[in-house]
């Protein structure tokens, strides 16, 4: 009886909703963290609270969905369809960092990065790039690294305000595919990045100095870094998939966006946030999902060009 009445419910209230594949990429990873939650919960504190988080994210997912299929005409209702993705990826990593020993008891994966790093160039790579910094250097690069979080709302914006909102929604299924994908790796292989291992800061014997966005960039990771979040590095998995898609629906985007992916990688280990083999797997992360995600929208009928 209680399954009919849900099931009743569930077709009154979201019967006419046609869900895009950002949006089962969104509802499955809250459905799925919370789940394991309540079986895998030993490492964290407060289990029971992010279980109805998860929870309460789904429900105003749903809405969110749901009126802004209902309500298309509306610009606050269609812009909060299109871009909601933004909020949920970016709580989905606030949280990896209470959450992500929720299946191991320490970050295994450490010790196995910085071998594999040692064994492939026969240095650790952060230490053996302090021989480049400069100021000046020292600015390009963090200006590489934070121009990537632009990429999240302008490049779908790019879409939106030109009335290709179809393209916007496919760039996000793409995007969050890669994206929740990658935060599942970050917890079967919890691996700590440079700035938090103690062996490799006692070798770092230059700082980066800059100016301008050396500081913006120091904010940003004292507020939102991750202790544990390094492999593979979702900076560059999500950099490769927002060129390759904006690419796919304008070739200018691409252009625009490629001088900023192709050296990002460089940039992560050079401001030593990750380990050489962390953007190494992000480049080769990002193009497995971006094509996995693209034949599964194309699947859907979801991609504009094969669509038109």
């Amino acid at each position: 009886m209680k399954g009919e009445r849900l099931s009743l419910f569930w077709k009154s209230r979201y019967g006419h909703v046609r869900f895009k594949l950002m949006d089962i990429n969104c509802l499955a990873y809250m459905a799925l963290i919370g789940f394991f939650l309540i079986f895998f919960h030993k490492a964290v504190k407060s289990w029971p609270l992010y279980v109805l988080i998860h929870a309460a994210w789904i429900v105003v997912v749903l809405e969110i969905i749901r009126l802004g299929e209902k309500y298309p005409e509306r610009k606050i209702s269609s812009a909060l369809r299109t871009f909601y993705p933004i909020a949920v990826l970016l709580y989905g990593w606030l949280e990896l960092e209470p959450l992500l020993l929720m299946f191991f008891d320490s970050f295994w994966g450490t010790d196995i990065i910085i071998r594999l790093d040692k064994f492939i160039f026969g240095v650790h790579p952060t230490v053996w790039m302090q021989r480049l910094y400069r100021p000046w250097l020292d600015e390009i690069m963090n200006f590489i690294y934070a121009a990537y979080y632009t990429f999240f709302l302008l490049i779908p914006l790019y879409f939106y305000t030109r009335k290709r909102n179809e393209e916007a929604c496919a760039i996000y299924s793409l995007a969050t595919f890669t994206y929740f994908t990658n935060y599942v790796l970050f917890f079967l292989i919890p691996a700590l990045s440079p700035n938090f291992i103690p062996m490799l800061q006692q070798l770092q014997v230059k700082q980066n100095t800059g100016y301008l966005f050396t500081a913006l960039n120091r904010i940003i990771q004292a507020s939102g870094g991750v202790a544990g979040a390094a492999f593979p590095s979702s900076h560059v998995a999500g950099a490769l998939v927002w060129m390759l898609a904006g690419w796919r629906y304008s070739r200018k985007v691409g252009i625009i966006s490629a001088p900023i992916v192709l050296t990002i990688g460089a940039s992560t280990v050079y401001m030593n946030l990750h380990h050489a083999v962390d953007p190494i797997t992000g480049y080769l992360w990002g193009a497995i999902c971006f094509f996995i995600a693209l034949k599964l929208i194309k699947k859907r009928g979801e991609d504009p060009r094969t669509v038109s």
